[in-house]
């Protein structure tokens, strides 16, 4: 039998009150805001369950207690049905259990001689999930997967594993000259990935998108760490409606990723700051922590990335000095201990959170032999006039950052130009800039503890 599925959309990014990420309210792109999306830009798709279905779950790993804890619910309860999970190690059932469906009750998945997920060695197991009749019948039937890892904060630093991470993401928005806000295929979300890898990051800042899943199915295959961002730009945050639009839909975008290993933290807000009395903004901010929290209690959250910070696990800035003698002398800690802050006077005070850089770089280069996007085509700071200065910036630049004990990680600015923004690592079509050796060489230098 056949079906056609119809999706209608209606929004108005220009109206305040719903995110809008980095789509250009004018009707070019200028600056850092790039050209709009119409139409629906992630993957739609239907399918016939039963009514007794497993209808989602929320795979939790415990890494010291060598298990998965699964809460499910279901489409209904049917009590004449049982649940059966099995868990795998590649061709080998490792653990199994048969239970009643039962909404929201944790169901434990043991796992002996535990295999962890980590960046160089990204072990992914199988669950096989069963709903079957009283006859024995399987109705309905999901596979799926999870990486058995943990990340927590502790004091002033992030810890994969228990073992401290040193990270450095690179800034990726997600934008394509063939789709835009939606990737031309498959490959090409892999694709960004090993592009990254290439260049010496071991993960990135997902930038005001939400990223297709795929791309996280990928991210969790390669080892790849990223941080869930939303697209909260164009909203106006103390207005009380925009805000309840907001809280509505990252609610859902939390919901929907929190399985995937490769997800070490996430980041309701970008640069968001005081621009009225204040009560809206900080509420909205420790709302949205307090949201997060609750929904996936694993994972440290990043209330606002690199401006101002209401209720936050990690402390995040933003500077794009290009001198890398000033960005050193910038970054030291002052003679109170304190580190530095652009926006002292409005934020909670710091206590002690993993400090990361997670903005920085935004160099602008354009190979002779590749013309200028557009006429304002920009880069942070002045372009360097030759690319051995522009390595020479760049390797300084890293250089500031990894002299300084407190900073825990990075974040470059960023992975491919965007339009006219073009101080990518990457074209805009994915060629390549620069000796992508030497790139690394820079990127991935020795820190301690790393």
């Amino acid at each position: 039998e056949a079906h056609h599925l119809v999706v209608h959309v209606q929004d108005d990014p220009r109206s305040q009150l719903q995110p809008g990420g980095k789509q250009s309210l004018q009707p070019g792109s200028h600056g850092c805001y790039y050209t709009r999306t119409t139409g629906i830009w992630q993957t739609v798709w239907m399918e016939a369950v039963p009514e007794a279905g497993l209808k989602s779950l929320h795979i939790i790993p415990d890494l010291e207690g060598k298990r998965f804890v699964l809460i499910p619910t279901f489409w209904s309860i049917d009590r004449t049905t049982t649940w059966q999970v099995r868990l795998r190690e590649g061709s080998s059932t490792v653990a199994e259990a048969v239970a009643p469906p039962v909404n929201g009750v944790p169901r434990m998945t043991p796992v002996q001689n535990p295999r962890l997920w980590e960046p160089r060695e990204p072990f992914l197991y199988d669950f096989w999930f069963s709903i079957m009749d009283q006859d024995g019948e399987v109705i309905d039937r999901v596979r799926s997967y999870a990486g058995l890892r943990k990340v927590h904060v502790q004091g002033d630093q992030l810890l994969l594993n228990n073992e401290p991470l040193y990270l450095r993401l690179v800034l990726d928005q997600g934008f394509y000259p063939e789709g835009i806000w939606t990737a031309p295929s498959d490959d090409a979300l892999q694709e960004d990935i090993f592009l990254a890898k290439a260049a010496g990051f071991n993960g990135a800042r997902l930038h005001q998108k939400v990223f297709e899943e795929r791309f996280y199915y990928w991210a969790d295959n390669m080892g790849y760490l990223t941080w869930g961002e939303s697209a909260s730009w164009g909203m106006d945050i103390k207005n009380p409606v925009a805000a309840r639009n907001f809280l509505s839909e990252w609610a859902q975008i939390v919901v929907r990723d929190r399985n995937h290993p490769s997800i070490i933290a996430w980041t309701p807000f970008n640069e968001t700051r005081d621009v009225g009395d204040g009560l809206q903004h900080h509420r909205l901010h420790q709302d949205a922590y307090d949201l997060t929290k609750a929904l996936d209690p694993t994972r440290p959250v990043n209330d606002a990335s690199g401006y101002v910070h209401v209720k936050t696990d990690l402390w995040t800035v933003h500077t794009y000095e290009q001198d890398p003698a000033k960005l050193q002398e910038q970054l030291a800690l002052g003679e109170d201990g304190q580190p530095w802050r652009r926006f002292a006077e409005w934020e909670a005070a710091y206590e002690g959170q993993p400090y990361l850089v997670d903005e920085f770089g935004g160099i602008k280069w354009i190979p002779s032999e590749k013309e200028q996007y557009a006429e304002d085509s920009w880069g942070y700071g002045e372009a360097p006039k030759t690319v051995d200065e522009f390595y020479a910036r760049l390797e300084g630049q890293v250089d500031a950052l990894l002299s300084h004990d407190h900073i825990k990680g990075f974040c470059y600015t960023q992975l491919t130009d965007v339009e006219q923004e073009q101080n990518g690592i990457y074209a805009y079509d994915r060629t390549l800039k620069f000796d992508i050796r030497r790139i690394k060489a820079i990127i991935s230098k020795s820190k301690d503890g790393d």
